[in-house]
């Protein structure tokens, strides 16, 4: 009879090890693993902003299109000061496609569509609204970076563009 009962309490725990554990008894959890842990994705905000709220930087201005874009002025001047958060900028967003140089020469370039050489007159002659319109809302082939970088940072980008060009 005790050969028995140990003989059932190892068949028990045998099939309660092929089952498919999910670390929870009731509302109980007794196990937590790496994958299940509440995180973050890079560039995200850990708490997503209060629905209808307006953020302490203001309302950003919508666009309509981009020849009303065209027409807005860079509110940020290029300085000594910001020119390292421009070129960072510039590097973590722009260059994988768009290159350290902005010739379109970017590692992403070579295993999909070329984005085109943003130091041609043509691109020199561009107005800043526009280029930060681009970022902003996107354009063929580009996504849009609305949500990744700020309002103050697409100004930021779009100085270090220009020193680019020069």
């Amino acid at each position: 009879m005790k050969n028995l009962t140990y003989i059932v309490v190892l068949l028990a725990v045998a099939l309660a090890a092929c089952t498919n554990d999910n670390g929870e008894i009731g509302n109980y959890r007794y196990r937590t693993d790496m994958h299940t842990q509440p995180s973050f994705k890079k560039l995200e905000d850990p708490l997503p902003p209060v629905k209808n709220t307006v953020p302490v930087s203001g309302i950003e201005a919508p666009l309509r299109d981009s020849a009303s874009a065209a027409r807005l002025l860079n509110p940020v001047k290029w300085t000594p000061e910001n020119a390292d958060s421009s070129k960072f900028l510039y590097e973590t967003h722009c260059s994988p496609c768009h290159g350290l140089s902005a010739k379109g020469d970017g590692p992403v370039a070579a295993k999909f569509q070329q984005p085109p050489d943003l130091t041609t007159d043509k691109y020199k002659r561009i107005p800043d609204g526009y280029i930060y319109y681009v970022i902003r809302n996107g354009k063929l082939i580009m996504p849009s970076y609305y949500e990744s970088v700020k309002s103050h940072e697409r100004w930021l980008i779009v100085n270090h563009l220009r020193t680019l060009q020069k």
